[in-house]
């Protein structure tokens, strides 16, 4: 079950990511916007390995 939320939480996290780049397709970023989408990334990517690990792991 927790898997299932950290792959939603991921999901999530790639929604909030390609807002950022519409976004960014419309307007100049500033570094603050640029940042923020890196973290977002960083966090979606972590529920994504986090819900795909290995069973026994």
């Amino acid at each position: 079950m927790l898997r299932l939320a950290a792959m939603g939480a991921g999901v999530a996290s790639l929604v909030l990511l390609a807002a950022f780049v519409v976004a960014g397709i419309t307007v100049r970023p500033d570094l603050a916007s640029v940042l923020a989408a890196l973290g977002a990334l960083a966090i979606g990517a972590a529920g994504f390995m986090y819900a795909w690990r290995e069973p026994g792991a």
